[in-house]
């Protein structure tokens, strides 16, 4: 009996302690979390999809704190069949749903798509904004997926990845897919080509060429479009048709690298548009040419020199033509002083809008020892030219020798 009532005691204890600890949670759960005026889902429920955005716009509502909500319709898009050497285009639409201004900052893309005039945006509650991805197909083959990403400040979308899909088919070729001008002379012509290659069975009409970018080199441009003959087509062995693009400098570019693109519009639409980029260097009218003559670092090579027979190098000077001046020359100064240089004035070449100006640099027997045998400016012979032409008023030609 007195066993029956200690347990009994156990239990009625047991029971008030639970009771007590339920009331201590209920109370710090109101406390430390309020119930928000709606039923609060546990973290593991999932919630039917069609009722985010409404539940969201509810707890804005109840909260009163004003918030950014990104909203994308359209997050991929299919350009499907299109051209290697085409470039397209597609906007995508982004909206703010929310209450609060919606931030909008580009992020990383993949190698060949581009977010076309865009870096950041702030959009209102209810407003939008059309975000223009480029896809660039040149050298791809295939099933491709190319993205871009945004940032925002909505916390529950930090992120907007834009994708574009494409499948990639090569039936239009371009040979070479870029025009190079190694060395262009500033105050000369050069001429370079690309060859189109249609293997289409339907005909294909390409419009005039243009140029993209409409900077300060592109005045030095000059554009035609030719079909290509029968013959010429036996090269690329299935090719229906093609064009010959001939892309023209006008003297006087700027000295230095410079870039282009050329646009061409076809009447395809899987390949409205081919893109083809030039690039090349201009260099000074000033040239040296000839035996011993090293163009990269401006040396003229001698070598060893027997003391008692000397050595003589001669080299050719190029620049532009003075039609209305007559050329004149001075030699300022020869390192070392025994170093002879002579002019051949007599003996100029005019080739149509340049000329050749033969100058001889003499070591005499005699001459010697010495070694300027450097690989550095103080440590090398140098003769120093001065002329009347604007383009090469100093002419500075370095000598590497050593006299044994």
């Amino acid at each position: 009996m007195r066993r029956l009532k200690l347990v009994g005691l156990v239990v009625l204890v047991a029971a008030v302690a639970g009771v007590v600890v339920g009331l201590a949670l209920g109370w710090a759960s109101v406390e430390y979390r309020p119930w928000p005026g709606y039923p609060v889902l546990a973290e593991a429920q999932p919630a039917a999809s069609a009722n985010v955005q409404a539940g969201a716009k509810f707890e804005q509502e109840v909260s009163g704190v004003a918030e950014p909500r990104v909203e994308v319709p359209e997050d991929t898009y299919d350009f499907g069949r299109i051209e290697s050497n085409s470039v397209v285009r597609h906007e995508f639409e982004i909206r703010n749903v929310g209450s609060a201004p919606l931030r909008l900052t580009k992020g990383d893309s993949s190698c060949r798509c581009t977010v076309l005039n865009f870096e950041e945006a702030e959009l209102g509650p209810g407003q939008s904004i059309k975000i223009a991805l480029e896809f660039n197909g040149k050298d791809y083959v295939g099933p491709v997926t190319q993205h871009a990403t945004l940032y925002t400040n909505d916390l529950r979308r930090p992120q907007v990845k834009l994708t574009v899909k494409a499948d990639v088919v090569r039936s239009i070729r371009v040979v070479p897919a870029e025009i190079v001008f190694t060395r262009v002379v500033r105050m000369q012509p050069a001429v370079g080509e690309a060859k189109i290659y249609i293997f289409r069975q339907q005909p294909v009409k390409i419009s005039q060429p243009e140029l993209a970018f409409q900077d300060e080199t592109a005045n030095f441009f000059s554009l035609e479009l030719s079909p290509l003959s029968e013959g010429e087509l036996t090269v690329e062995p299935g090719a229906k048709a093609g064009y010959r693009l001939l892309v023209r400098l006008k003297p006087g570019l700027p000295l230095g690298p410079f870039q282009q693109k050329i646009r061409l519009h076809t009447d395809q639409k899987d390949s409205p548009e081919l893109e083809i980029p030039v690039q090349g260097r201009v260099e000074s009218d000033v040239n040296i040419v000839g035996a011993g003559w090293d163009s990269s670092r401006g040396i003229l090579h001698i070598g060893r020199v027997n003391r008692q027979t000397g050595a003589e190098r001669r080299v050719m000077l190029r620049l532009a033509a003075l039609p209305d001046e007559k050329l004149e020359f001075h030699v300022e100064k020869s390192v070392p002083e025994f170093l002879e240089v002579t002019v051949e004035a007599d003996r100029i070449v005019h080739k149509d809008v340049t000329m050749l100006v033969p100058i001889v640099i003499r070591i005499p027997p005699g001459a010697g020892p010495a070694n300027y045998f450097g690989l550095d400016e103080p440590n090398l012979g140098r003769v120093i030219i001065k002329t009347n032409h604007p383009d090469a008023p100093e002419v500075k030609i370095l000598v590497r020798f050593a006299i044994e």
